[in-house]
């Protein structure tokens, strides 16, 4: 009877271990911080991909051509800056630049709600401001993601991206069902300044951390970062899992994300003539999707990162296909059957940015991970010409036969990528501690002890 008391207490040990370890990143109090700042970051930013493209769209009689245009220049910064905020994130203390993207943020935002309550805003106020906000975006993302290696240790790096892509998810159920209640209900203007209020509780929030500098390249000046980018460069081309990563991410920001830029708000509209409310709930239901996938990532924290995600970014186009399809079916059935497949949507979409971000970060030595990380803006900036691709297309020929060709493009590229890329595909991660030999790494241990420069300090847990 004792060994069976005590077998029936080690098992509902384990489980409860299982449970916590999901959430076991958020014991370390800076990476509470960041998440902090990631969730305040991604409100503001789901609420604004409702109320930017309706905005576009009411402001040009419905032009898909120019949703198109604005969603493109939206992404151009990182084409310019993306790989160069990358070098400055790897030269730079990362914290003043995480703080000076969060005010740029907010002051962007009460820029544009004072243009709406005024009344002076134009279509081409429209385009500047999102370059503008481009380039903050540019390098808050490679600050953002290199810090978490820094402050966790290296088995909980895939838990800790997948958690802060469980914030982006949590507000996309928030953001966007509640951006299109407001922008409903109390028009777009009103939209814009609650995303003011938000941006400036992640200006609070970052200015909090205390996180030691990271391990510097030894030589300082332009010449020297130049050089530092051409050495980021050659690195990603030599390391066969970075260059697959960065040619998945290729196809999937080319022609996968454009459904959430472009096609979806285009659906609501056209399509499925559910209105901004609609629009705001597709989203929002795409995030539900996508924190459980979220979670069970953080849960399990897969290790075969290479085999994953050409296989997801393949799983994505057919989700694509099938969603569109499913429009054409009658009455009820062709709102519901949509709606229900957005989940599969959201779960793939954030298992690809989770598992993407978490296998570069690992591929990368501390002090070139900005520069691994930005390299992955030369893809996103490939939102540009998907969204600017996807607008005229679907002008031309329709809006459900191009969504269709670009979940085709998702599958092939796909499937390409893991069959001819075996250096990628065999690429194996850091497991969960419970994936770890015991001795391997402690609790409260730091990252990889081949990556950590003497200065350096990790936040405990608390």
């Amino acid at each position: 009877m004792a060994d069976e008391a005590q077998e029936h207490n080690t098992a509902a040990d384990r489980k409860q271990s299982a449970r916590f370890a999901m959430f076991e990143s958020l014991r370390f109090r800076d990476f509470r911080l960041i998440w902090l700042g990631q969730t305040s970051h991604a409100l503001g930013l789901w609420a604004q991909m409702i109320a930017l493209p309706l905005l576009v769209l009411e402001l040009t009689d419905n032009s898909a051509a120019q949703l198109g245009g604005v969603m493109a220049a939206r992404t151009l910064p990182t084409l310019v800056l993306g790989v160069w905020a990358g070098v400055v994130v790897d030269w730079f203390d990362r914290r003043s630049i995480l703080i000076a993207t969060k005010w740029g943020s907010f002051l962007l935002a009460v820029l544009f709600a004072i243009l709406l309550i005024g009344g002076w805003m134009e279509l081409w106020m429209v385009y500047a401001w999102v370059v503008a906000r481009g380039s903050t975006q540019a390098f808050d993302q490679p600050a953002r993601f290199s810090m978490v290696p820094t402050v966790l240790p290296g088995h909980l790096i895939t838990n800790g991206m997948a958690l802060l892509s469980s914030t982006q998810n949590v507000m996309r159920i928030v953001g966007a069902a509640g951006a299109g209640l407001v922008a409903e209900f109390i028009g777009l203007t009103g939209t814009f300044i609650l995303i003011a209020v938000i941006y400036s509780t992640g200006v609070v929030a970052i200015h909090m951390l205390r996180i030691a500098d990271h391990a510097r390249p030894a030589k300082a000046g332009l010449r020297a970062m130049t050089s530092g980018l051409a050495e980021g460069a050659a690195f990603a081309i030599r390391r066969p899992e970075i260059r697959g990563v960065l040619l998945i991410s290729l196809v999937y920001f080319a022609f996968g994300m454009s459904y959430m830029q472009v096609f979806a708000p285009l659906f609501a509209v056209e399509v499925l003539d559910i209105g901004r409310g609609g629009l705001g709930m597709m989203l929002s239901i795409t995030g539900m999707g996508a924190l459980v996938a979220a979670l069970f990532v953080a849960n399990r924290q897969p290790t075969r990162l290479g085999l994953i995600l050409p296989l997801d970014v393949a799983g994505f186009g057919v989700a694509l296909i099938l969603f569109t399809g499913s429009t054409y079916l009658p009455g009820t059935f062709g709102i519901a059957v949509p709606m229900a497949l957005m989940l599969a949507i959201g779960a793939l979409q954030t298992t690809f940015m989770s598992l993407s971000r978490s296998l570069m970060v690992q591929a990368a030595p501390d002090e070139m991970r900005g520069r691994i990380l930005s390299f992955v803006s030369l893809d996103r900036s490939m939102m540009a010409f998907g969204g600017a691709a996807g607008g005229f297309l679907a002008g031309a020929y329709g809006v459900q036969i191009t969504q269709i060709g670009f979940g085709v493009v998702c599958i092939a590229g796909g499937l390409v990528v893991l069959v001819m890329t075996p250096g990628f595909r065999a690429f194996r991660g850091q497991g969960s501690a419970r994936q770890q030999p015991t001795e391997a790494i402690s609790p409260q241990q730091s990252t990889p002890v081949e990556s950590i420069p003497t200065a350096r300090t990790v936040s405990g847990g608390d």
